[in-house]
């Protein structure tokens, strides 16, 4: 319990030092604060974007398990340690795609997955075999390009980077390439990098949120940021009643896959297998 400040001159300065103790009290407690975020929270999320950044031992912390156990189990299947010969690397492709396409029945499946379980044996064994990031994202584009998709949908090197951080913290985190510290390497498995045009058509692109922080993570943007916060504008507030916007990231996704339904109706003669052989050759699948 306080005692009781006296009133009088003497009062107002005993007041005043309890008040000024508080404030620096209140300062440092801030700064503390401020420590922690600088030195904890701020280089994890670098490390969303550029896993390289982050100390080995924070970077081992984030290889960890599969959140779905179906997913899990798949993951388990592809670990480097358990492709010991091409009968593993075969059981793990026919489990990736029996885990993504069940009800798949067409009859040259079975000849691609054999190719790609003998790509993804060679990769495995041999580090010069794997698909560099550039190649997955430069396949990508060609798609776009010959489904006339809007440019946004082109994806750059760091994009695709950032979008297999994403997957690999939590979808199969044991079966993506990595190197001796456990970063992420810029090489991918076969599977892996037919996985991420999976996942690149399934999300329309690029998902705007992951594409606006490899965007603000890099110079000039992320001092242009700073500065907008800084001297944040004042927007004139207009009261009217006005339907709900699309969420940017739904409205990609329509119009993605909109640009996709009009290419297929129109180029019906497009075959499964000219277009997984085209991906393969291009993948350096043979």
């Amino acid at each position: 319990m306080e005692a009781r400040i006296p009133n009088g001159p003497k009062g107002r300065d005993i007041f005043s030092m309890r008040v000024r103790s508080r404030i620096m009290l209140f300062l440092s407690l801030g700064l503390l604060l401020i420590g922690i975020v600088v030195l904890v929270a701020v280089p994890y999320l670098n490390h969303l974007v550029y896993p390289d950044s982050l100390p080995r031992s924070a970077a081992r912390r984030a290889t960890g398990y599969a959140v779905i156990p179906e997913d899990r189990q798949v993951d388990e299947l592809g670990a480097p340690d358990h492709i010991r010969t091409e009968a593993d690397a075969r059981a793990y492709v026919v489990a990736l795609v029996k885990r993504w396409d069940p009800g798949e029945t067409n009859p040259h499946l079975a000849e691609f997955e054999e190719r790609l379980a003998q790509a993804e044996y060679a990769a495995v064994r041999d580090p010069k075999k794997l698909v560099p990031e550039s190649q997955v994202a430069k396949t990508f584009d060609r798609l776009m390009d010959e489904w006339k998709m809007p440019a946004w949908t082109r994806v750059s090197v760091p994009e695709l980077h950032a979008v297999r951080i994403t997957y690999a913290s939590s979808v199969y985190p044991r079966s993506v390439v990595r190197l001796a510290e456990d970063s992420i390497a810029l090489g991918c498995r076969p599977t892996e990098a037919l996985f991420l045009l999976h996942i690149l058509d399934f999300t329309g692109g690029v998902p705007p949120e992951i594409r606006e922080k490899v965007r603000e993570s890099r110079f000039p943007w992320s001092l242009l940021k700073r500065l907008r916060w800084s001297r944040p504008a004042m927007e004139p507030v207009e009261y009217r009643l006005l339907p709900a916007p699309l969420n940017p990231d739904s409205h990609q996704r329509h119009e993605y896959i909109t640009c996709r339904h009009a290419y297929f109706a129109s180029h019906p003669a497009t075959s499964f297998e000219s277009e997984v052989g085209d991906i393969f050759s291009q993948l350096g699948i043979h």
